[in-house]
């Protein structure tokens, strides 16, 4: 039973006055809590699937984890994901256990700062027509083309090779599911990038700072608070990434075929 969408009666309102009885389907949300060590450390609404991704990338954006090497076991239940760790690791506190979709200030900036001891090198650079065609992709999303309500995330290598396409109601779900499902993979970020489709405040791009991501792009705008935290950690950050053109806000070098005038 597909558990990520409900089929639902509808109108349909046309300018020209009529209207019409359709089925529609329309996207669940299921709330989880992540279980570290025994402690209830967060609940998130998000979408079914990949929920190991999703707790183990949000524990690595965090710096609670730094490879599968740090994890004992996790355990998915109905409503609770319960990760036990070999290393204790600290990392990044979240203002609230209580995590939003929305756009919010999940943990604090100095926080982020203490964990990346500098920012990540200029090791590569990606052709536009890469970038430009994992942006295109996000769009051809199932569950996205579905129901028109949900954020997509795309982790793509630097050699090519690697692409993976994730979905949640949540754009930093989407995200943790696309770290976790990496380091399961055991691939390096450091050679991966993420094109998103939500907007990227400074929480998205401490996300990446988190995990050693140095691009993410988006389809929508970045904040100016993102584009500082981009700045300080090292993040190539692209933004309106479409009909053939975007804007880097940060780090233009990673885009193949840059040149400082």
């Amino acid at each position: 039973m597909d558990e990520t969408v409900r089929r639902m009666e509808i109108v349909r309102a046309y300018a020209d006055g009529t209207f019409e009885k359709l089925s529609d389907e329309i996207l669940s949300e299921n709330s989880m809590i992540l279980e570290v060590d025994g402690r209830e450390d967060a609940e998130v609404i998000l979408t079914r699937g990949f929920e190991a991704e999703w707790a183990l990338g949000h524990l690595a954006c965090r710096r609670m984890i730094l490879s599968m090497e740090d994890v004992d076991a996790v355990f998915i239940e109905p409503e609770r994901v319960r990760v036990q760790r070999k290393v204790a690791r600290e990392g990044i506190p979240l203002n609230s256990r209580f995590l939003s979709t929305a756009s919010t200030r999940m943990v604090k900036g100095e926080h982020v700062r203490e964990e990346w001891p500098c920012a990540l090198p200029v090791e590569w650079s990606l052709p536009f027509e890469t970038l430009q065609a994992a942006i295109a992709e996000l769009s051809e999303a199932p569950l996205f083309r579905r129901t028109g309500s949900v954020h997509v995330a795309l982790l793509g290598s630097v050699s090519g090779h690697v692409r993976f396409r994730v979905e949640d109601v949540g754009r930093h779900n989407a995200v943790d599911k696309a770290v976790g499902w990496t380091l399961m993979q055991g691939i390096s970020l450091s050679d991966c990038f993420l094109a998103v489709s939500g907007r990227l405040p400074a929480d998205m791009v401490y996300k990446a700072i988190g995990a050693g991501i140095p691009l993410m792009a988006s389809v929508s705008a970045p904040t100016a608070n993102g584009v500082d935290a981009a700045l300080q950690g090292g993040i190539t950050l692209i933004g309106f990434a479409r009909e053939g053109r975007m804007n880097v806000y940060s780090f233009p070098e990673r885009v193949l075929g840059y040149t400082k005038n």
